[in-house]
């Protein structure tokens, strides 16, 4: 799929708030993977990443008559960045990344991915939330709206994750 420009995206988010299931069918094909990315770096469950993709997109189809022109990817995952910290807040602090690990939803999946999160789990949270956002093709700037951070500070972060990642991994820079 070839990726949809700001303007498309804002348009289709305003057809959204306007009721067409189609725009919001499309939004829902263009950034899936993105939000799902960052669902799974907060919930570390796959069937719970699922469930983060879907409220997501309902809140878009709720609250896409409020969009203001402007960001509409930043605006989307920054909706989606809100449910995954909400849907955490509700859970119970005490599961393990290896439990996770463990459940059905992970059987299947491949052994870099396992390699991948067991490396970005060396990460501070904010740092894991950069680098998966940036490794969806997300700008320092775009990422800076979503989470709510100035653009140096994010460029920082993710620099300095990505030598941490380097360290870790044995890799060179």
């Amino acid at each position: 799929m070839i990726p949809i420009n700001t303007d498309e995206l804002e348009r289709l988010i305003r057809r959204t708030g306007e009721g067409d299931m189609d725009a919001l069918e499309t939004l829902y094909k263009e950034l899936k993977d993105s939000i799902f990315g960052l669902a799974l770096m907060y919930t570390k469950s796959f069937s719970d990443a699922e469930d983060i993709v879907h409220d997501t997109f309902l809140a878009v189809w709720k609250s896409s008559s409020e969009f203001r022109k402007g960001a509409p990817k930043a605006w989307i995952m920054k909706i989606a960045r809100n449910i995954s910290l909400n849907f955490i807040k509700k859970q119970s602090r005490s599961r393990e990344l290896d439990e996770n690990f463990a459940s059905e939803d992970f059987c299947g999946k491949s052994e870099d991915s396992v390699m991948l999160m067991n490396l970005l789990q060396h990460l501070k949270e904010s740092e894991r939330e950069i680098v998966m956002l940036h490794a969806h093709g997300y700008s320092h700037e775009e990422i800076a709206k979503i989470n709510g951070r100035p653009g140096a500070t994010v460029r920082w972060k993710y620099s300095n994750a990505i030598k941490k990642l380097s360290e870790i991994s044995g890799g060179e820079k």
